[in-house]
Formats: C-alpha cells, sequence, structure tokens
C-alpha cells in the first residue's frame, strides 16, 4: 500500500526565517519624539555658536565718590548733582556770638515788700493779684490795739506839752515882773523840754508802726497797708479778716517795665563778654519774638560745679514782652577781642566725624582730603578755626552731607 507522503510543514523547515512582525502605531510615535526633541536641541546648540559672543557685556559703575586714605576722589558729574561748592579759608576780623539759655526775674531794684509791721486783724483788701498800683495807694486794712495804743500815747502827750508850754510862757513872764523866782522859771521850762521830746518819740513810735503821727482825727488803731512804688502787685498774702504778726509780708510789688535775665554762660566764653554787650533774647514759647537788652553784670566767679558764671542782662519790658519765670535764649554779641585777625570758615563747612569737628579741604581736581579741626568763636554764619587749616586753604562749603556719607557707606 503506497503511503501517501505529506509536505512539510514550513515552520519545521530549519533554512526558513520567522518573517518579521509589523511595528506597532505607538512605539514609533515614541521614536519620532525623541529624534525631533534631539534636532530642536542641535540646531539651538548650533544658533548659539554661530551668533554667541565670547566676551561678557560691560559692568556699569555707580557715579560715587571713594575714600582713599584721608582722600576722597569725585566726579564732575556727581560734584554737580549734590552741589559741591568750595569757599577758601577768610583771614579777618570775627565778631562771635555766644548762645546760652537764661530766666527772666525781677530787677531787685524795682521791687517792694509790704509788711504788715505789726499784730493785728485785716479789716479790708483793696487790692488784688495783678493790679497796677501807684505809690502811695492804699492797699489794705489793718485794725491794731497796738497802733491805737501808740496814737493815744501821742494824744495825750501833746496835750501835756501845750499844758508845760503854757506854763513856761507864764513862768517867763512872771520871772520878767519879778513875781516868780529863777528856779520856778527854770522848771516850768524843763517841764516844757521833757513833754516836747516824750512827744517827739511817741510820735516816732506811730509812725513805725504804720500809722499818721500828726493825725488828729479819724479812728484810732486803722493802720493803712500802702505802696511805696509804682507798680503791679505780683504776690498778696493776706485776706479780709486774717490775723497777722508784725513780720508778715502782706504784697510784693515789681515794676516790671525793669527786669533782669540771668544767664550761666562757660568760662571758655567768659572773656569774650564785657558789660555793654548787646543781648538779643528769644522766648522759647515764640521764637519769633526778639527782644534787646545789654550785659549788666558778669560774675566774679566761677561755680566749681557748672564751670559757668553768672551774667546779669538788663531789658526795657515796657512793651511787656517778657514774664518773670520766662525761659529764654540769648545771642550775646561779645565785642572783646573782636577786631583780631583770625581763620575764619563758613558754619556750613563744619562737621562732626567720630565726636571731632571736620572740615573737607580741596586737594586737587576733585577730590578733597579730610581735616580735623579745632573751633573757636563763632557767629551765626561764620566759624573760627584754631588749628587744622592754614589761610591758604580752600573748604568745601556745600555738599558737606554727602561727602560725610560716603565715609560710612
Amino acid at each position: 500500500m503506497n503511503k501517501t507522503e505529506l509536505p512539510e510543514s514550513p515552520s519545521q523547515s530549519p533554512l526558513t526565517e520567522e518573517p518579521a512582525q509589523p511595528p506597532t502605531k505607538g512605539g514609533g510615535m515614541k521614536r519620532f519624539v525623541v529624534m525631533g526633541s534631539a534636532a530642536v536641541l542641535a540646531l539651538v546648540v548650533l544658533f548659539i555658536a554661530l551668533s554667541g559672543d565670547d566676551e561678557a557685556p560691560p559692568e556699569i559703575l555707580p557715579d560715587v565718590p571713594r575714600v582713599e586714605g584721608e582722600r576722597i576722589l569725585f566726579s564732575e558729574s556727581f560734584a554737580e548733582r549734590v552741589g559741591i561748592q568750595i569757599t577758601p579759608v577768610r583771614v579777618g576780623p570775627l565778631t562771635p556770638v555766644v548762645s546760652v539759655v537764661g530766666t527772666v526775674t525781677l530787677d531787685p531794684a524795682h521791687v517792694a515788700a509790704v509788711g504788715t509791721r505789726l499784730k493785728g486783724l485785716v479789716r479790708s483788701m483793696r487790692r488784688f493779684e495783678g493790679d497796677d498800683v501807684k505809690a502811695g495807694e492804699t492797699l489794705a486794712e489793718v485794725d491794731s490795739a497796738e497802733l491805737a495804743d501808740a496814737q493815744a500815747s501821742v494824744r495825750m502827750l501833746a496835750a501835756e506839752r501845750e499844758a508845760a508850754k503854757a506854763n513856761a510862757e507864764r513862768e517867763e513872764q512872771l520871772f520878767a515882773q519879778r513875781l516868780s523866782t529863777a528856779r520856778e522859771f527854770e522848771v516850768a521850762q524843763a517841764e516844757f523840754t521833757k513833754y516836747n521830746a516824750l512827744l517827739k518819740a511817741a510820735q516816732q513810735r506811730v509812725q513805725a508802726l504804720g500809722g499818721n503821727p500828726n493825725e488828729r482825727g479819724g479812728v484810732m488803731g486803722r493802720h493803712l497797708l500802702r505802696s511805696p512804688i509804682d507798680g503791679t502787685i505780683i504776690d498778696r498774702n493776706i485776706a479780709t479778716g486774717q490775723s497777722v504778726v508784725a513780720d508778715h509780708v502782706a504784697f510784693r510789688i515789681a515794676n516790671l517795665d525793669h527786669l533782669w535775665v540771668e544767664l550761666a554762660v562757660y568760662e571758655q566764653n567768659l572773656g569774650s563778654i564785657r558789660i555793654g554787650d548787646a543781648v538779643t533774647l528769644k522766648l522759647l514759647s515764640d521764637p519769633e519774638v526778639a527782644i534787646e537788652g545789654r550785659v549788666a553784670h558778669i560774675g566774679a566767679q566761677v561755680h566749681p560745679e557748672t564751670r559757668s558764671a553768672d551774667v546779669r542782662v538788663e531789658v526795657d519790658n515796657r512793651e511787656r514782652k517778657l514774664i518773670p519765670g520766662q525761659a529764654v535764649t540769648a545771642e550775646i554779641l561779645a565785642t572783646r577781642n573782636a577786631g583780631a585777625e583770625v581763620l575764619v570758615v563758613p558754619r556750613t563747612a563744619v562737621t562732626v566725624v567720630d565726636g571731632q569737628p571736620t572740615v573737607f579741604v580741596a586737594d586737587g581736581e576733585n577730590a578733597v582730603r579730610i581735616a580735623r579741626v579745632t573751633l573757636g568763636k563763632g557767629d551765626d554764619d561764620e566759624q573760627q578755626v584754631l588749628e587744622g587749616v592754614s589761610a591758604d586753604d580752600e573748604v568745601v562749603s556745600s555738599g558737606v552731607f554727602a561727602l560725610k556719607s560716603e565715609m560710612f557707606r
């Protein structure tokens, strides 16, 4: 029986290759994205390589001064921007202004205290604080038994003196007619002399107690407190119905047309001040108000605690610009040695660096050097320099703050 031979399966032939699987759709997209990114990166690198510059962009420096040791250098544009101005050191006279703080006080020559003089009771009040009074004007009434006794003695002794006087005159006539002896005449004269002396003593006592020694009528023991000067009552220490004693101060009266200003001037400035120097006073409460005065007294000693001396300024206060007790600033135009030649710089040229007065001295074009100085006297605009600059120097008078700021950047 013939067997039918079947052909071998192609998969079983060792010489036959397995056909390749077709690529899937997702795998193809991933390979496309990777190849695209690489191409873009290559183009960017190529563009930078072709168009880039090997040199970095230039650095823009700020236009500010620089400090080199004791010198400060700056540009012309900086000097114009901050307004730097150079001023020569001046050699010439300077009348310094000494500035101090003082207190307005009363002038003792124009102040009066009115005492009660005796023990008594305040009967009535006529004037009070703030009232303007005239010399001799009645301020208050005080009833006093002591004054009444003194006035009674005056009246009694006045009557006895009149009787003694009449007796002495009668004895004188009798003696002239030889109707009386010399002894009787002498006794009558002595009696008159005694009562005359006693009366004067009693009158003086009444006057000392504040009464009128020659007053014949009126209420006895009525003491009138009167003002001894023209002025204003600044203190009142009695009231109606109050009991007072002999040493009680009832009123204080001051003429406010004349006041003092007491100043405490440090010893380093005393040598520049002399009596008669002009003084400008300004109120702390209103600096726009200026009052003129004159130095009237310079203290003879320096207080060891404050190292200052008392300086008194007399002020005409008829316009009532000042009130006792006020605080004021005083600018004394010190004229002693004012004509001497000194080195002077503008006050605006001086600043303080590390607690030391300092100026900036011109040192070449657009450069200054730092100069520590010792200051002397000064006025509102200029300042004397004792050490640190010379007559040939020039200093910065404007823009000082900008230069100082560069030292502390």
